[in-house]
């Protein structure tokens, strides 16, 4: 996983470079990937987005120059999963804020997407995307 930061309207791409170059090292390194690509949003402020990208993997990968490593945390989470263009997200954010308040659940840390279809292979008015919103 590398950590990053960009601008909201350079998301897409960056988020791609990223994880071809995370892709490449677990070639290198012979520990395929075990799941989707993921995003974990750490902070989001003045339209620039502070995050970790990566894949999950079954065994360890030891770290490597931008390459670190992380785990996702084990947590009550609300999910979601959004249908269209990766511009639209928000609009599964509100619906996850809006469940939260009806049930009363805080944030519980940093909200992360997995990428369910590929964004090269796929319309964008058909990609998938399951969000995950750590909750108590």
């Amino acid at each position: 996983m590398i950590k990053g930061k960009a601008k909201i309207e350079e998301f897409g791409p960056v988020i791609g470079d990223i994880l071809g170059k995370v892709g490449q090292y677990l070639e290198k390194v012979k520990s395929p990937p075990t799941g989707a690509p993921f995003t974990r949003t750490f902070q989001f402020e003045k339209e620039v987005l502070e995050f970790e990208a990566g894949f999950p993997v079954a065994r360890g990968v030891a770290p490597h120059g931008e390459i670190t490593v992380t785990e996702l945390p084990g947590a009550l989470v609300a999910t979601t999963v959004h249908v269209g263009p990766q511009e639209t997200s928000e609009l599964a954010y509100k619906a996850i804020h809006s469940w939260m308040a009806q049930n009363k659940k805080a944030e519980a840390g940093a909200p992360w997407e997995v990428y369910l279809t590929d964004p090269e292979r796929t319309p964008a008015d058909q990609a998938k995307t399951q969000i995950y919103f750590p909750v108590c």
